[in-house]
């Protein structure tokens, strides 16, 4: 089954930035740690065969995407895989399905190829 993942950065001094990746997941239903291994796996092998510049970032700190001058480029699969999870479950990063927040990394979710999934990351605000 295919589904769309919209990643939406709030924050950043260019202005909003947003990505999309289609991700290729077996039958439902499967936890949201899942979701994220299958969402970040995705994104590393296009930009391995070029079809993605640098990884969506929601996972990453604030500091790191803010800095950032060029595209952001992954380590280990199993390595960013594991940095996205710990991050989700630090509240570094929010995932809304269908206008649903999903707070719990083990929640098991039944994803339908035609649901809204969007992993978005507000960066706090800087100065006064």
């Amino acid at each position: 089954m295919q589904v769309t993942v919209s990643t939406i950065v709030f924050g950043l001094p260019q202005g909003q930035r947003t990505s999309q990746v289609e991700v290729a997941l077996p039958a439902p239903p499967l936890t949201l740690h899942d979701l994220i291994a299958y969402k970040v796996k995705q994104e590393i092998a296009e930009i391995h065969t070029h079809q993605r510049p640098g990884l969506s970032g929601e996972y990453l700190t604030p500091e790191v995407l803010i800095l950032a001058s060029e595209a952001l480029k992954p380590g280990a699969v199993e390595d960013e895989i594991q940095r996205a999870q710990q991050a989700f479950v630090a509240r570094g990063f929010m995932i809304v399905i269908d206008n649903r927040r999903v707070w719990d990394a083990e929640a098991v979710v039944d994803i339908q190829p035609e649901m809204r999934i969007e992993f978005i990351k507000i960066l706090p605000l800087v100065g006064g």
